[in-house]
């Protein structure tokens, strides 16, 4: 037998043990379109169901407006076979020109991935249904699409506990950048601000409204997200001022990430900017350009930005968004009841400072003023010169420039957020836990590889990865997150505000770092 028919042999091999044939595989009649399984990974016994559209084609009329549900009905069973790229722009962190676009992108972005354990599946009507986790992604609300960090067959698998047959998996696609967070008066009059925000709502719609036809139970949904993905699950939590109610139950937070845009000037700003790069001079004609022309002018705008910033982002819009979440939080116009398990990595804001500002104190002030143009003068001076005094005797947090620099970015982006989600819990007397990821380098993302170890990353520590993936597992199971792995916990918030330190070797419990006066100061957005 000849190489080559022995290759083309074996990948049909391997390809019939992942895909099955299409006739044996599963199909779900979701009303607008029977939607069958793409394939079923022997290996972790889990159908793939991909592609599900929920909602229209943001194109042409829809775009910079809210989405709307699937209409009518398909003919054909689907399977999500889709030749599409989802990511809406090129990372970049400095100042530089956008990368060349990678033609198979994408405006027509707004479908969902179900991955469901076969035991679930096929035994739907024998119990009240799984536990659904809905997972949305980071990428600074301007990249990323719902497989971008990997496979998460190995944390489906680890929901498997006990009598537990496993949970499913849910991962939407959400518009980026200009496309979902174009925002200010202008655009208002004729369109949504936030629109990625709303993609994400009506994607939680949508799991309400059919998850059961996976095996899933609605009332048993947990919502997580990464960076901007965290970002987005406070949106959801604080969405309309608590005044609606939250369409899932419990939330996992990691890394929260957003700059808070409560002023006007700047959302308009933007508007036109994009409205320039376009050469259009209304959201009309906008609406009227092709694909292409959109997507290099949103990666052109987004490419230019400061280092460390993205342009775009969620904005106080006086509707989905009243007010900066942390302020929401902190005057109790949220969503309460739900869980929350919350983290951050030790190093959060390294990846954010110019590298020229670290050991430059006027650089460093313009590279703060770029983050946050909004805050007025006074504010700005007392963040700079007092909350954070440049004073390097041991009496603030830090002994160095750098750190103080990294302390800055990684507490008003990042890490704050997750003392005010932990601390309304706790005062509500609902379940909140925490921790703080230290396992070197301990970096932005640095966390997801030890949840996806099979995605695009470097290998990782094993056992750290089963610690994250069990202690996830068993809060979407059971509203606790523990492991057998160390024989660590994570105490309930409420026992004396602590936290575990995931540290190599042993995990410890501490005193939550994030419970201090700089935190409290940026809770209450005082940015304009």
């Amino acid at each position: 037998m000849s190489t080559t028919v022995e290759f083309l042999l074996g990948s049909l091999a391997l390809a019939s043990s992942i895909l099955g044939n299409d006739s044996s595989l599963p199909t779900v009649d979701l009303g607008y379109q029977i939607h069958r399984a793409i394939s079923l990974d022997e290996t972790f016994n889990t159908y793939n169901f991909t592609n599900i559209p929920y909602a229209e084609p943001p194109l042409g009329p829809l775009r910079f407006k809210a989405p709307i549900p699937p209409r009518g009905r398909k003919s054909e069973i689907q399977d999500g076979r889709l030749p599409f790229n989802y990511t809406q722009a090129e990372e970049t962190l400095a100042n530089s020109p956008p990368r060349a676009m990678d033609p198979r992108v994408t405006e027509d972005c707004l479908v969902l991935d179900v991955l469901v354990p076969k035991a679930v599946f096929h035994e739907q009507s024998k119990s009240k249904g799984a536990p659904v986790l809905v997972w949305i992604y980071g990428g600074g609300y301007a990249l990323g699409d719902k497989t971008m960090f990997g496979s998460p067959h190995e944390l489906i698998a680890a929901t498997q506990q006990g009598e537990n047959q496993g949970a499913i998996w849910v991962a939407m696609n959400y518009r980026l950048g200009a496309f979902g967070f174009l925002s200010g008066p202008t655009l208002q009059e004729t369109g949504t601000a936030n629109a990625g925000l709303h993609d994400q709502r009506l994607a939680l719609e949508w799991v309400q409204e059919n998850i059961h036809k996976f095996g899933g139970d609605p009332d048993n949904v947990t919502l997580m997200g990464i960076s901007a993905g965290g970002g987005s699950v406070m949106h959801q939590i604080t969405a309309y001022g608590g005044l609606k109610p939250a369409l899932f139950h419990q939330a996992i937070t990691q890394s929260s990430a957003f700059v808070p845009n409560p002023g006007t000037q700047l959302q308009e700003d933007a508007f036109n900017d994009f409205l320039s790069l376009l050469n259009v001079s209304s959201l009309e004609e906008a609406r009227a350009l092709d694909s292409a022309t959109l997507i290099e002018a949103n990666a052109k705008q987004i490419a230019e930005a400061p280092h460390g910033t993205f342009i775009f982002g969620p904005t106080v819009d006086g509707d989905f968004v009243p007010g900066v979440p942390t302020k929401l939080i902190l005057q109790g116009s949220y969503s309460k009841g739900i869980s929350i398990l919350s983290s951050y990595m030790s190093h959060e804001g390294i990846f954010f400072i110019d590298p020229r500002a670290i050991d430059d104190e006027r650089l460093l002030r313009q590279h703060l003023r770029n983050i946050f143009p909004h805050m007025s003068k006074r504010n700005f001076d007392f963040v700079f010169d007092t909350l954070y005094s440049p004073t390097y005797d041991g009496s603030y947090p830090y002994k160095a420039p750098l750190e103080r620099a990294e302390l800055i970015i990684a507490e008003s982006i990042f890490i704050c957020n997750q003392n005010s989600m932990l601390k309304s819990a706790m005062q509500q007397g609902t379940a909140a836990f925490g921790y703080q990821f230290s396992i070197p380098p301990a970096l932005h993302g640095g966390d997801q590889p030890y949840i996806f170890p099979n995605g695009p990353f470097p290998d990782v520590d094993p056992i750290i990865s089963k610690f994250v993936q069990q202690t996830i597992a068993s809060f979407v199971n059971n509203g606790v997150p523990s492991e057998q792995i160390t024989g660590a916990s994570i105490p309930p918030y409420a026992t004396n505000k602590s936290v575990l330190n995931l540290v190599p070797n042993s995990p410890v419990i501490i005193p939550d770092p994030t419970a201090n006066e700089r935190c409290d100061w940026w809770h209450k957005a005082l940015y304009s």
